[in-house]
């Protein structure tokens, strides 16, 4: 049998994140343990104390384990219907200037999928594309993706993008409005104030508390009318204590100043 940790293990581990500016509390707790088991016994540490001893040692192992519990299940274009419904909204609403937060963006997917729809709208835009992982970052601003990847992207948002080699990327007109940025979402100041903002697949690893502290945030940093596209399977009953009404499904308008508040720094 392998490592058998206890609740000492678990607050080991967990101040050491805090240190780093992870909050583990923040996540569900049995899939957040389990994770963490994998990545110690993956990377040959026997216990958390052998793991701390080392990030004391080398910060890198510290990166890796962030990237490893920070989920990065990304696609071009995901969910391909409720994409479809965003364009018709951002269409509807038109506009002279669109800024938009796509918040935990892992490697880029979400961001350039923006990007190539703003440019098929002929919509000016801007994009502020955070994560708290530096190691997807540094990915995201490469900017070049396998042919594989693109393949997802449906076919009139291709001629957005050009050949390097072996890779694709975004042309200089889509690049050049996207900008990557380093921002934990939960204790960060807030960015600024958007017209849309992307939190797709990211909720449903927090708990509810916290999802809904998230809630908020999104909301203080949405304008009046703005957009707030969430992932497929993240839907929310308290939309209107945040100032939300439905438009679609995953798909919220900001009509109101939010009525609730949230308890972390903003």
């Amino acid at each position: 049998m392998g490592y058998r940790y206890d609740d000492h293990d678990w607050a080991l581990i967990g101040q050491l994140s805090r240190q780093w500016g992870l909050d583990l509390t923040a996540y569900k707790r049995t899939q957040i343990e389990r994770r963490i088991a994998t990545f110690l016994e993956r990377e040959g540490f026997v216990g958390p104390a052998a793991f701390v001893q080392a990030v004391q040692q080398d910060p890198e192992v510290y990166r890796r384990f962030h990237s490893y519990l920070t989920i990065h299940v990304t696609e071009f274009f995901r969910d391909p219907e409720y994409w479809e419904r965003f364009r018709q909204a951002v269409k509807s609403q038109g506009g002279e200037y669109w800024r938009i937060w796509s918040a935990g963006c892992s490697w880029g997917a979400e961001a350039v999928s923006v990007a190539l729809l703003m440019e098929d709208l002929k919509l000016r835009y801007e994009i502020l594309a955070t994560d708290s992982d530096d190691l997807v970052l540094e990915k995201a601003r490469q900017g070049e993706f396998p042919a594989a990847d693109v393949d997802k992207i449906p076919q009139p948002y291709r001629s957005y993008l050009e050949a390097k080699g072996h890779h694709w990327a975004v042309k200089s007109s889509g690049s050049n409005a996207i900008r990557f940025v380093r921002h934990n979402l939960l204790t960060d100041p807030l960015p600024g104030e958007f017209d849309a903002i992307l939190c797709r697949n990211l909720l449903i690893y927090f708990e509810r508390e916290i999802r809904l502290q998230v809630l908020s945030r999104l909301s203080e940093a949405l304008k009046n009318g703005g957009l707030l596209f969430l992932g497929a399977t993240e839907t929310f009953l308290e939309f209107a204590d945040f100032g939300f009404q439905v438009v679609a499904p995953s798909l919220y308008q900001k009509v109101s100043a939010s009525g609730r508040k949230s308890s972390r720094n903003s």
